[in-house]
């Protein structure tokens, strides 16, 4: 690994010596990455005053941060500008990543050392066990596997920044926006229920949350190795450390993904964006809940009715007064003068 800058100077003597020395080539590989200038794209100098001391950076934003941000800002032939705000987007990142570790350690306090133990990782997920999750776990299960697949093959690949990016696109917006939010239903709704089926919901919740964040622990830890091995010792776990913790990928085969599930919650996000997006268009309060009737059938419409506590989440629409119904009993209820003035959404047709 070196700058394109010291190539001839360095590396190339290294060959050099080392072929004379030892008869072998010291190394079949050489990862060029761009020179780190300031945030204006110019070389750091002493003498124009516009050298960034890596100290005063760590000191401020975490070293992490700084790691996050250098790793991920490497394009293969260009530089790598060093602009404050992108160590500070990386902060925000890594601070995002430990709230949302709060969340699920502070939902596990409560439970036994037995059951803690059960849900350390130890191998990834299985056919067999994802089949016995709801929907809303085999999609992030499933969005986990492939993100799996691709950081693996992008690092094999030596395209380091986009792996990096991958990942945190994965944990900010589909883990901690969509399936943490889910996950918040299912536990808060087993904290005022003993039914059965309402706590059996929360600990599949709580199981999933540990293997998916566990997972991008494994895959982030060589990106920002500091907040990862912190969090994931505060996590059930198997072994002494993350740094020697076994990748996820572990043979080489991919990992089990149920496209089903993913069309499936993807049509929800779908209709939750549409939803928020008329609410906005037609300036309804943040806090009110509204009335929604939606047609859906098949197997899409039996999963959002399974699901229908967390669409009215998302939403923030009355429980009472969302209904999922089929097509033909959606086109009588809309031709009834009910006196009020629906808005119409089409959201996915066929």
């Amino acid at each position: 690994e070196t700058g394109y800058d010291i190539l001839f100077f360095w590396v190339a003597r290294m060959v050099m010596l080392g072929t004379e020395l030892t008869g072998k080539v010291p190394f079949d590989v050489v990862y060029m990455h761009g020179l780190v200038r300031d945030g204006q794209g110019k070389k750091m100098s002493k003498t124009t005053g516009n050298v960034v001391d890596p100290l005063d950076i760590i000191a401020q934003y975490g070293t992490d941060a700084l790691r996050y941000t250098l790793v991920t800002g490497v394009t293969p032939g260009l530089d790598v500008p060093l602009n404050p705000k992108r160590i500070e987007i990386s902060r925000n990142f890594a601070n995002k990543l430990w709230n949302s570790a709060r969340f699920i350690l502070s939902n596990l306090k409560d439970l036994s050392a037995e059951e803690k133990a059960a849900m350390a990782v130890s191998k990834p997920m299985s056919q067999e066990e994802m089949e016995q999750l709801a929907m809303p776990e085999r999609f992030i299960v499933s969005r986990c596997h492939q993100l799996v697949a691709e950081v693996t093959q992008q690092l094999d690949e030596y395209t380091m920044g986009q792996a990096g990016d991958q990942i945190q696109t994965f944990l900010w917006d589909q883990f901690a926006d969509w399936y943490l939010e889910t996950s918040k239903v299912r536990i808060f709704a087993a904290q005022k229920s003993d039914d059965p089926e309402v706590q059996a919901a929360a600990a599949q919740a709580r199981r999933v949350l540990v293997y998916v964040l566990d997972t991008n622990l494994r895959l982030l830890h060589p990106f920002m190795p500091f907040v990862t091995e912190a969090i994931w010792q505060r996590l059930p776990h198997v072994g002494k450390s993350l740094v020697i913790a076994a990748w996820p990928q572990q043979d080489g085969a991919p990992l089990h993904v149920d496209e089903e599930a993913v069309r499936q919650f993807t049509s929800l996000q779908e209709l939750v964006r549409t939803i928020r997006n008329a609410r906005n268009e037609y300036k309804v309060e943040p806090g009110r809940k509204i009335q929604a009737l939606i047609a859906a059938e098949g197997a899409l419409g039996d999963a959002l009715v399974k699901e229908k506590a967390a669409l009215a989440s998302f939403c923030k629409a009355d429980p009472a007064l969302l209904e999922i119904r089929s097509l033909e009993e959606t086109r009588k209820v809309m031709e009834q003068d009910s006196g009020l003035q629906p808005v119409h959404l089409v959201v996915q047709a066929g």
